[in-house]
């Protein structure tokens, strides 16, 4: 940013954005490297994983470690896009913030509320729900710094 030091609203816009990327990293490698699909998965299956068919528990668990895959590269993605162009002050960086971030956290936010409320398991939608507010307030108050 030329030299000067990023506003206190910028700042704030990079915490409310750093917290879910940092957040969505660590849970992308928690589900990329899952030898299991998660407790509350299991909860919506209403079975004994040791009663899913062998090839079924395979392929479930490929589908959270590709999940946890495309949350890890997202979270990369965002925080090149918070560390790079929005710490310069360059405008469009909000807007590729929100296009990257709202889509994963946005999708990850409905489809663990939807299942949560459709199935009563313990899915962690009140984390995925507050990740997205973040993001979104983070983006509201990014500014563009003004050159002088």
């Amino acid at each position: 940013m030329n030299g000067r030091s990023m506003s206190l609203r910028n700042k704030l816009a990079a915490v409310c954005i750093a917290l879910p990327t940092l957040a969505q990293l660590a849970a992308g490698v928690i589900y990329f490297r899952a030898p299991e699909i998660m407790p509350y998965h299991k909860e919506v299956l209403g079975v004994g994983w040791s009663q899913v068919q062998p090839g079924v528990r395979t392929m479930l668990v490929a589908f959270v470690n590709v999940y946890g895959a495309m949350q890890f590269a997202v979270a990369i993605a965002l925080a090149v896009l918070l560390l790079v162009p929005m710490r310069r002050g360059q405008p469009w960086a909000r807007w590729g913030i929100l296009a990257v971030g709202f889509p994963a956290f946005g999708s990850t936010a409905y489809v663990a509320t939807r299942l949560a409320f459709a199935t009563g398991a313990h899915t962690p939608w009140q984390v995925a729900l507050i990740a997205l507010v973040l993001l979104l307030l983070g983006v509201v108050l990014a500014k563009p710094e003004q050159v002088v």
